[in-house]
């Protein structure tokens, strides 16, 4: 009967312990993400609209799918997070592909695609790749290493 106790009190334990993990991981991929699109040497591929004003910025649920609930915003309008059905039906120009993301206790890495430019009549795009890694000092996430190729500006 202890025994079934203890099982019992070590379950609850982890489960709770696994809950307040879980609630600061979506705080700290909200904060980690945010980072990645506020960085100065992303800003000239960000999309503009007609009349010259920051466009909706969209990351495609492909490969990494982010959990509902972030809190990400990109010139005061919430980042969208849609399905790559959504971006081709709805022939968006620029969005993000996440190929890795990764936070543990005091360190995060993302690398990502953005693609932009899209033509979809000719299928022709421009790209760039890149590879971040933040650390994580009392509750903010500060950039240690960024490196970005490809179609630059």
């Amino acid at each position: 009967m202890r025994t079934l106790v203890r099982l019992f009190t070590v379950t609850i334990l982890l489960l709770c312990i696994q809950e307040i993990g879980m609630a600061q991981s979506l705080d700290d991929q909200s904060k980690v993400l945010q980072k990645c699109f506020d960085q100065t040497e992303l800003q000239p591929y960000f999309p503009l609209d007609n009349v010259g004003n920051p466009d909706q910025v969209y990351v495609m649920q492909y490969g990494i799918a982010f959990p509902t609930g972030l809190n990400v915003t990109k010139a005061g309008k919430p980042v969208l997070f849609i399905s790559r059905e959504e971006i081709i039906q709805n022939k968006i120009k620029s969005y993000f592909i996440f190929r890795s993301f990764d936070i543990t206790a005091g360190v995060a890495k993302a690398y990502f695609n953005y693609f932009y430019s899209f033509d979809y009549t000719t299928n022709q795009f421009k790209m760039v790749m890149v590879n971040i890694e933040l650390n994580k000092i009392n509750l903010d996430w500060s950039v240690i290493n960024i490196k970005i190729e490809g179609d630059t500006k």
